[in-house]
């Protein structure tokens, strides 16, 4: 078997969350780019306590607003408006000129908004002195009552203001109706606010057109000659139908005495033929004085055009019929309108020479249709609508505080992702569990049939499946961080090696924070891979067989060094794999974290495979591709991925494991005390009193070579 002692760089202080591995030149891919649905629900179940808390919390803030805030009236009052302009005078007193331009009601709309209004009500008899003015609002149970304010203490343009903002104007769309409406926890002030601003208005109304005697002159002569002009089109167009109707007349007269005629005499009779004759051309003359009348004026095409379809059989002489129909009633029209516009005219007329032009323009521009009410029933606050709007809102806070975290987050949080951003199949995935102690961590001894063995086995036959013993002997299991359960894994790996009948070894290659004499038994000061590399201590002193298998043999860490990454850096290592390689199947090397140190980095050029364990939900995406480019840097690539710690689910036929979420926190890796920091176990295992100690056994228990 060869190994290559590659040159290597030391990443213990760089950072792994520059760019330099963001896209790397081995295919990785963002995971956030394959993110579905299916991953925001995951984060949604992950955080439905957020959910939750948002929710409820919505729900309570909406039932303490409501009780907190005090009731509210609101006063309704409904005008129509008829004129806005002083140019639109009354033309008479039966017929009143309505405005149908919508800028116009609009422009009304802002008169009854103007705070000119509002200070003359609050300079009124009706605010003169009055008690309770102010509306009351929402307030905090510790903020103090200031009681009610009187009116006398607040100057005019003060008190206008607030009650321009208790108004609110409303226009019925395509009508002239407006509503006005003050909202006020008072009753009575919300009525008293809406009648002074009728009042307001309607004084405002009646001095806009006072003195408007030159407009008023203005408008009765333009009115006069448009409707001069008018009455003369109409005449003439009288005329013409006036024509038409006397031939009308003559046809049917005509068209009588051929009736009798036909009666008593043959067709070919002369006083029949002339009286034929005459018929025909007198229906000549008709129509040609009807298109005269077409040509005349542009309205009355319009309308022949429109009741054309009316006339039946066009090619018939059925159609003469129709159209002096049509003609008998289209003249008695034109002679009710001119009737109509002759007395407007007159009317125009006798204004004119009266010289009384102001008439008519200082009537009212509205009417009240609705006087202001006095409010019954308050329409709030309004309960339902309160705790509905905030715990919906609280609801949608939660969903997207939890989107927020989640997009956030950097961990790594699916199984997918975990393939996605290495580009390394996951060849185990280990679930979470609860942990007892760091002495307590061989879950093939505590169960042998749970959740955490089948992952231990199926990772053995993931990796088992990568070769043959002498193909895939040496294998190097480590972690970009701390904490991310490497030794777990190594230590119940090497375990299920042996139990499946290969000659195993497990070497504690990290020399900074060992843990396999916590997990196995044996004294922290055993002499291991340390001794053997710095002071030639022979295989058999810092080999050891482990009391749990026949087939368990151990290397501890050995003494503590001053500068692990040197020692594993010299040419020993090398050949002490080399040679255990003739006298073991499996070797499996738990070495140290990947980026805080540079201690594994010698390992990685010589172990046939590389394991990266993952800690789901707690080891940063960044972190990981930072251990990928390492290894990929140094030589090889991992064979596969260990997701650790994902969650377990209930299932009918017992426990599985999805690939969801579960949070986390980093550890720091090394302090004064040095306590190793590393994942604990599933469940318990027989006490370190209970077992073999090293010093208890005698010569034979030393592992043999040959």
């Amino acid at each position: 078997m060869k190994y290559d002692n590659n040159q290597y760089n030391s990443y213990g202080n760089d950072s792994y969350g520059n760019d330099s591995y963001g896209n790397d030149s081995y295919g990785n891919t963002d995971p956030q780019s394959a993110r579905g649905l299916k991953d925001y629900f995951r984060w949604f179940l992950r955080r439905f306590w957020i959910f939750l808390i948002t929710l409820f919390g919505g729900f309570f803030l909406g039932l303490f607003i409501y009780s907190n805030s005090p009731e509210t009236y609101q006063s309704y009052a409904t005008i129509e408006i008829k004129r806005a302009k002083g140019s639109d005078a009354e033309v008479s007193e039966d017929e009143v000129i309505r405005m149908t331009g919508v800028g116009e009601i609009l422009s009304a709309s802002e008169k009854l908004k103007m705070p000119a209004i509002y200070v003359s009500i609050a300079e009124s008899h009706l605010f003169a002195n009055r008690g309770g003015v102010i509306r009351k609002s929402f307030k905090f149970p510790w903020e103090k009552d200031i009681g009610e304010i009187d009116s006398s203490t607040l100057s005019p343009a003060n008190l206008g203001a607030m009650m321009r903002e208790w108004v609110a104007v409303r226009w019925r769309e395509d009508t002239t109706l407006m509503d006005i409406i003050c909202t006020h926890s008072d009753p009575e002030v919300a009525r008293d606010i809406l009648i002074g601003v009728l009042q307001e208005y309607e004084r405002s109304a009646e001095d806009s057109v006072v003195d408007n005697s030159e407009d008023a002159l203005e408008y009765i002569l333009e009115s006069s000659n448009q409707i001069k002009e008018k009455l003369l089109a109409l005449e003439k167009t009288k005329e013409l139908y006036n024509r038409c109707m006397e031939l009308s007349q003559q046809i049917r007269t005509t068209e009588r005495g051929i009736s009798e005629m036909e009666k008593r005499y043959l067709p070919k009779w002369p006083p029949l033929a002339e009286a034929k004759e005459l018929d025909r051309i007198l229906k000549q003359q008709f129509s040609n004085e009807l298109q005269q009348v077409f040509r005349l004026s542009g309205d009355e095409k319009k309308f022949w055009d429109s009741n054309i379809e009316n006339l039946e059989n066009p090619e018939s002489g059925d159609r003469i019929n129709g159209e002096i129909q049509l003609v008998s009633t289209r003249a008695s029209v034109l002679a009710r309108e001119i009737d109509a516009e002759q007395r407007i005219f007159d009317n125009l007329t006798t204004k004119l020479k009266e010289g009384n032009f102001s008439k008519g323009f200082a009537t009212k521009q509205f009417e009240i249709l609705q006087p202001p009410n006095l409010p019954g029933m308050p329409i709030g606050p309004n309960q339902v609508k309160l705790l509905v709007q905030f715990t919906a809102g609280g609801a949608v806070l939660g969903v997207c505080v939890i989107l927020l975290l989640g997009f956030l987050d950097p961990t790594i949080r699916t199984v997918s992702d975990l393939e996605l951003l290495t580009n390394v199949p996951v060849v185990g995935a280990i679930p979470t569990g609860t942990f007892k102690g760091r002495g307590d961590s061989l879950a093939l001894v505590n169960d042998a049939n749970g959740p955490a063995t089948e992952a231990v086995r199926s990772l053995r036959a993931g990796l088992t499946f990568l070769g043959d013993t002498r193909e895939r002997c040496t294998f190097l299991i480590t972690s970009a961080l701390p904490g991310e359960g490497k030794s777990w894994v190594a230590s119940n790996l090497a375990l299920s090696f042996a139990k499946q009948g290969d000659r195993t070894l497990l070497i504690d290659a990290d020399l900074r924070r060992p843990v396999h004499h916590e997990t196995f038994g044996y004294s922290d000061k055993s002499e291991g891979l340390a001794d053997h590399l710095s002071l030639g201590k022979s295989l058999k002193e810092v080999i050891q067989r482990s009391g749990l298998s026949d087939n368990l043999f151990l290397m501890a860490a050995g003494s503590r060094s001053a500068n692990p990454a040197e020692l594993l850096a010299g040419k020993q290592l090398p050949g002490l794999l080399e040679k255990l390689s003739e006298y073991f199947d499996r070797i499996i090397i738990d070495s140290a974290p990947m980026i805080p140190v540079s201690d594994s980095i010698p390992l990685v050029g010589l172990a046939q495979s590389v394991v990266l364990v993952c800690r789901i939900g707690k080891t940063p995406g960044a972190g990981v591709k930072r251990a990928v480019r390492m290894i990929h840097d140094n030589g090889t690539d991992p064979v596969g991925v260990v997701a650790n710690g994902l969650p377990r689910t209930k299932t009918k036929r017992g426990y599985g494991y999805y690939y969801g979420y579960m949070g986390g926190g980093n550890y720091s890796y090394y302090n004064e005390t040095g306590d190793p920091d590393e994942e604990a176990t599933l469940t318990t295992v027989p006490s370190r009193s209970e077992r073999k100690s090293p010093e208890s056994e005698d010569d034979g228990s030393a592992v043999e070579l040959k």
